[in-house]
């Protein structure tokens, strides 16, 4: 069961990761990954409903966050596909 400690630990990191998508610092997201995913490891299983509910608001934070990045992989894909597709005319010619 996660503690108190592991579940403002997940908040943290979440509030942390929302703040850098929303100041557009993608490229800070490799370094946030080892962090997150500990905290996420550590508030993974709950059997009381006070922390329930304190895990589906971080679960609402994270939903947010996917939002974010889902947008921006839209935003950026044009771009990405225009790419590959310049290298592989220029690796033909």
């Amino acid at each position: 069961m996660p503690t108190e400690r592991s579940l403002q630990a997940l908040d943290q990191q979440l509030d942390t990761l929302l703040a850098t998508l929303e100041h557009g610092d993608w490229d800070r997201l490799p370094d946030l990954e080892p962090s997150l995913l500990q905290a996420l490891t550590a508030a993974r299983s709950s059997s009381d409903a006070a922390q329930r509910k304190q895990i589906e608001a971080l679960l609402q934070k994270l939903g947010r966050a996917i939002a974010a990045c889902t947008q921006r992989k839209e935003q950026i894909a044009p771009l990405v596909n225009a790419l590959a597709t310049t290298a592989q005319t220029a690796v033909k010619a």
